[in-house]
Parts: C-alpha cells; structure tokens; sequence
C-alpha cells in the first residue's frame, strides 16, 4: 500500500495528460461538430480530477498546522472537475443518438451545469464562514449608512450561515445529484445504442459504453455510494480504484479513436495519440524506476545519490534508439495495420479486387469496403453498359430499379470533365433540368468519384454522408482518389477478361460452325472407272463462305454444285448453308436448273438483305451418256480442257444469286469424251494476290490446265494450288478458295 501511495502523484499526473491531450486531439479534429466539441470538454473535466488528485497528493504532505490542505486552493479548486458529469450527460445527448437537434430550446441545456457550478461557489466561497462573518462585523453608528447597512449585514450572516449548514452536507447532496447525472446519461447512450443499425457504429459504442459505463462504475462504488451511506473506505483502495477507472474509461475512448474510427478522428491526429499515450507510459515508468531506484539505494547506503540519476540518463540514451524502435512497431501493429487505416484499406482492397473480373462482385466489394471503414451510408455505381451502348445507374438495396441515362444528360457531361473527386454542390447549376441530377439529389448524394480512363468516362460513384454525420475530410478524399483510380484498372481488367471469355466461346461456337459445315460436306467424292473427281476447300477464317456438294439423283445423275457467298466468316456460311439446303431439296424434286436457281434466288432475295448474295455453278452430270447440263449463276467460268488442248469457258446461267428477285436463268448442255478435263473453282484461286497487287488470274489457271491435263483430277487440283501458293504465300489465303476436278477417263462407247 505504502509503494501504491508513492507512485499514485506521477500516475495520475500520466493519465491527466493523456485524458488532456485526447481532449485537445477531438476538438482540434474537427471543432465545428458537436459530438466533437462535447466529447472534447467532458474529457477536460474529467482530466482535472486527476491533475488536481496529483497536486493534492504532492501538496497535503507538506501543509502546515496553521495552512491546513483543505484550505489551499488546490482542494477548492478540486470540484471544477466535478463539471464532467453535466459534460457527461451533454455527451448522451448527442452521441450516439443526436438528442439535441430534435430540442426546440437548445439553450436550455446548459441548465445542467448550474448545480454543479454553484457547487464550486459554494465551496470555494463559503468553505470557512467565520472569515466571511468577521469581514460582515462593522460597529454600530449614527447617520443615514448605518440605518442602511446595519439590516444588510443582518441579512448576509443570515445567508453566511445557510450556506454554512449546506456545506455540511454537500458531499451528501452532491453526491446524489452526480448519481442521477451518470444515471441519466448511460440511460441515454445504452437507448441511443439501441437504435443503431451499423455494425461498425455499434461496436464503437459497445467499447464506450462499456469503458465509459465500468469507469463510471468503479466511481460511484469508491466514492458516491460510500458518501451517501456514510462508509468509510480506505485511501489506498480509493487510489488504486480511481486509476482502475482513469485506465478503462480513458482507455476505451481512446481505442474506439485509433481502431473503430469514433468520432472519424484524421489519421495523423490518431498516429499523434498513439506516440503521445506510448511516450507518457514511457515517462512514467521512468520516474517510478529512477524514485525506486533512489530510495533503495538511499536506504543501503544511508543517504541520496546522484550516481543513480546518472546512471538512469546514462542507460536511457543508450535504449533510447532501441526502445524507439519497438515503439514504432508496436504502432504499425495497432495503428497502421488498423482496419480503418486508410492504407490498410487500400492494400487489403487491392489485393482482393486483382482477382476479381465479375462486375457484381466488383461492385460489391467496393461497396462493403466503403460502408465498413469509411462508414458510408450509400453507395450508388452508374458505369457504361457495353450491351446497351448507354450509361445505366444500377439497382440498389433503396432503390432495387436500375436507370438508362441519356448520353445528352448535363449532369454526366458535368462529371465528364471532372479529373479528381468533388462534392456534388460543385455541380449544382448542372442538376437542373437533369435526369441524372435529380436521381443524385432524391438519394441525397454528397460525393462524386469520376471514372475516366485515358480517352472515356467509365462511369462514377456516387456517395452519401456519412452514418456518424460527419463530412469527407481531405485524407478521405485522397484515398477514394486513388480507389476511383484502382476501380477504373479494375473494370478495364474485366472487361477485357469478359471480352476475351467472349472471345472464346465465339472461337468454340465458331470451331463448332466449321465442324458443323465440314460435315456437310461430302465426305468423299464419287468414284467410277468411268471419270475422276475430286474436290478442295480452304476456307480464309474458321469457317467459309464456299461450298460445294455432289447429289446423287435416283435415275443416276450426279448434280455437282459451287458457290461462293459474299463476304467472309459467320455470315456467308449461313447463307450458303441456306443454300445448300434449297437445292438438295430442289434438286430431290428433279426440278429443271434453271427452275432450280430462279427457286433458289427469288427465295435468297425475298428474305435477305440486297448485300447478302452468292455466285453459284450448277452442273448435273450422266456419266453414262457423259453428258453434262450446267447453268452458272454469277459464277467465275469453269474451264473445259480438250484432249487436244483446246478449251472453252461454261457461261451459259444468268445473274447471282439473292441480287435480283424474278431473274431468269438459261441451262446449257455439252457432252464430256474420254481425257476431257473440267475445272470449276471460286475467286479465290484466280484473285490470289501478290506483293506487286497482281492477281494470279484465270489466264494462268488456263495456261496450268492445259498444259497439264494429262494429269488426273487430285494431281491438278494441287498442281494449281502449288501455283497459287508460289504466287501468293499467304497462310490461310486470303479468300476462301475451293475447286472441283473431273477427268473423263473414257469414251461413251466405252461405258
């Protein structure tokens, strides 16, 4: 007890500072809020309790006979703390419920400091009324200030004395009047808890309420309960009691400041706190070891020394860089690594959001993020809809319909110019006559982060107050800068993550195309002893806008076909697939050639677009007589190569397919003899092209034919192509290229 008794002067001095120095923290914050302001002067007061505990502690030891200590000053002024617990109901009123705001008397409040100030009157004035008396005696005299003042001193003994009986049982009174006043506000703060809705504000108060409510406690149990039933307790437990409840109570405020965000207190206000609170322990642990040290030495030895200060300056520059050290772990670990640290918001956000590419997701994460450290009570994403072509306003939990935003709208054109975060007032004159603007004020929005890549607006965010009714400071604003920034990387990353899963399911879809149109193809041509065919196709992309086919009719003919679509890829491909079907249904009703094209294109032209069109070569071959019956719609003209190397070209059909509803076609037939060679091919063999631009051309493919037409039908279709090739390299080609060979191997007589 004696030890507890010798360290309680500079213990209570350490936390008097440290309820000071959070006083001056709060207000100078942000002096212009309330909570802040009310916060800062109840923990004022309650810093003079032990500041003044301190200086009686030092005081009473040395006061005389004639100068007791509770007549010095120092005791009086002991009660002005006692204007803590006014504060401390002020306090209930305005967090964490804003009580005072639905007052229509706001003044009135500060009625509840009167009983505590005339409290301090009291004690300071008329602690020794036998003082105050013998200044009030004056002889009795004549005249008209005698008659005058005779009757007012009467009087003011009168009151001296009233006085003097209450001040016997103020300690009773007030005491009771403080037990109503801590009684009265965790009524307040335990109801306004109640009402709260946000997980991050409830656990802020838990932690007062609990730090606040155990300190207040511990208060009335050591002093205002044992006042009013008259028990006596000892000094030592009172000490230790009263640093029990200095260490929860202002402990609690203070760690709701650095790791729950009360009273949204700036970072560097909150780093500031952490030093201030970690170098007055570091204080005050050196006095009590440097007061130990030196007593024990004094009661060896016999007398002081000034070898133990030495030594103790000596050790402390020698730890001093160490210690420091550890300190300033010891605060990344609390402070830094904090959840509401804005850099440790920044890492944990970024390291969650580079593996996410789904929007939703995105939007989500954002949203908890923002909600849960910065305690925003809404966050509303308006971004570009690639499907749509249109900004859209998403759906959220208050307002669960999405809005389509017109490019033209002057609030998103004002947003479009933005470079940084702004406070939505910045664009008042743009709200007007907007859409947009009004939604942003029905949902009361404060806050605009814009998204802009390089050349576009990706959208913006758009953020409420927030729940605690504080406003976004400069560090706030920094940091949802640099979130804008992430968030704009962020969507570019998944939608280029959802164009490339775009991308290949087409490339699937497509692969499934070409596969698709491969087996609609013949799987080989027709074989006979009588005639050689063979057949080729390289579509440009996975899929083609070529075809060919050979249908087999019941009275043994064999109609052959080529087409050749316009364009390239998807397109053409649908449109000679539709083709292709047509004319194996045309040609299974045994309809004429040209019944069947003029079929085939009033159909194309009647259900397509005027640019969707196809060439096509219809052939139908007897292989018994060898005669052969062709009509060519558009079509690059098939070669005929005679044994002798005579040829002709097979012009005989009428327009392209799909260009013209109502056209007519005419049929021509020729008869084939043996080594006879029949070559139809699409333009891409003849306008293959070269470095030089120079098309390989029907010339050259006549000049191969012809020269080589002793050759069988496979052995000319490469032999072509290996020319092609050497005059064109390029790998595919770069139009789908198709041919069809027949080589006649003999006569008619013959078959």
């Amino acid at each position: 007890m004696e030890i507890l008794q010798k360290i309680v002067a500079p213990v209570y001095f350490i936390f008097g500072g440290i309820l000071l120095f959070l006083a001056y923290t709060i207000v100078r914050d942000n002096p212009r809020h309330r909570t802040n302001r009310t916060t800062g002067m109840m923990l004022f007061f309650a810093a003079l309790g032990p500041i003044f505990l301190a200086l009686g502690a030092i005081v009473k030891p040395i006061a005389s006979a004639q100068a007791p200590f509770e007549d010095s000053i120092v005791y009086n002024l002991f009660y002005i703390w006692e204007l803590f617990f006014p504060s401390f109901l002020l306090f209930s009123w305005v967090y964490p419920v804003d009580r005072l705001s639905l007052m229509k008397h706001r003044r009135l409040r500060y009625l509840i400091f009167f009983p505590h100030l005339f409290h301090l009157l009291l004690v300071l004035v008329f602690r020794n009324p036998e003082k105050i008396l013998q200044f009030l005696e004056f002889k009795s005299g004549e005249g008209f200030l005698s008659l005058v003042l005779e009757p007012l001193s009467a009087l003011m003994k009168w009151m001296v004395l009233g006085f003097s009986l209450l001040i016997s049982s103020e300690k009773t009174l007030f005491s009771l009047i403080n037990f109503i006043y801590i009684g009265l506000a965790l009524y307040y703060i335990i109801r306004g808890r109640m009402l709260m809705q946000n997980a991050q504000i409830r656990r802020q108060t838990t932690i007062l309420v609990g730090g606040i409510a155990s300190a207040v406690g511990i208060y009335m149990a050591l002093f205002l309960i044992p006042n009013l039933l008259n028990i006596d307790i000892p000094s030592g437990v009172k000490s230790g009691g009263t640093i029990l409840l200095l260490l929860v109570g202002g402990g609690s405020i203070g760690w709701a400041i650095i790791r729950h965000q009360f009273l949204d207190v700036k970072v560097i206000f909150r780093q500031s706190l952490v030093y201030t609170i970690s170098s007055g322990i570091l204080v005050g642990l050196y006095i009590l070891l440097v007061g130990q040290a030196d007593r024990m030495i004094t009661s060896v030895f016999g007398s002081q020394t000034n070898l133990v200060n030495i030594a103790f300056i000596i050790l402390a520059l020698i730890l001093y860089k160490p210690i420091i050290n550890r300190l300033d772990d010891l605060i990344q670990k609390i402070f830094i690594r904090s959840r509401s640290d804005h850099r440790n918001i920044l890492e944990r956000l970024s390291r969650r959001l580079i593996s996410v590419f789904d929007l939703e997701k995105i939007h989500e994460m954002i949203d908890q993020t923002l909600r849960t450290t910065l305690l925003v009570r809404h966050v509303y994403f308006i971004q570009y809809d690639d499907r749509l072509s249109e900004y859209v306003l998403l759906a959220s939990e208050d307002y669960p319909a999405r809005m389509i935003i017109s490019r033209d709208d002057r609030f998103l054109g004002a947003v479009g110019q933005l470079e940084s975060p702004a406070v939505i007032d910045r664009l008042e004159e743009y709200r007007r006559g907007s859409a947009l603007g009004e939604a942003m004020t029905k949902r009361r929005v404060k806050l605009i982060l814009p998204l802009k890549d390089a050349d576009h607006l990706l959208g913006f965010m758009a953020l409420t107050e927030k729940v605690t009714g504080y406003g976004f400071n400069t560090e706030d604003i920094n940091m949802l800068g640099v979130i804008s920034n992430q968030l704009v990387t962020v969507l570019t990353n998944a939608r280029l993550y959802a164009d490339s899963l775009e991308k290949q399911r087409l490339d699937k879809e497509i692969a499934m195309a070409r596969q698709i149109q491969l087996d609609l193809l013949p799987e080989k041509p027709p074989a006979s002893d009588s005639f050689d065919l063979c057949a080729y196709s390289m579509p440009s992309l996975t899929i083609g806008g070529d075809f060919y086919d050979f249908i087999h009719s019941g009275d043994g003919l064999i109609s052959m076909v080529i087409a050749d679509a316009s364009g390239k890829g998807l397109p053409a491909a649908l449109l000679v697939t539709q083709i292709q079907a047509m004319l194996r249904s045309e040609i299974g009703n045994k309809n004429d050639l040209p019944q069947i094209l003029y079929n085939i294109n009033t159909h194309v032209a009647e259900t397509t677009s005027s640019e969707k069109y196809a060439t096509l070569f219809l052939g139908r071959f007897n292989p018994n007589t060898g005669e052969f019956a062709y009509a060519n719609a558009g079509h690059n003209y098939p070669i005929l190569v005679k044994p002798d190397g005579s040829h002709r070209l097979l012009k005989k059909g009428g327009m392209l397919i799909g260009a013209f509803a109502g056209a007519e076609y005419e049929k021509d037939t020729i008869t084939l003899d043996k080594e006879d060679v029949l070559l139809i091919y699409t333009d891409g063999l003849s306008e293959a092209m070269n470095e030089a631009d120079e098309e390989f051309g029907e010339n050259r493919i006549l000049d191969y034919v012809v020269s080589q037409r002793h050759l069988g039908a496979e052995e000319i279709i490469n032999g072509v192509l290996e020319e092609m090739k050497k005059f064109d390299s390029s790998d595919p080609p770069r139009d789908d290229t198709t041919l069809i060979a027949l080589k006649i191997k003999g006569n008619v007589n013959d078959r």
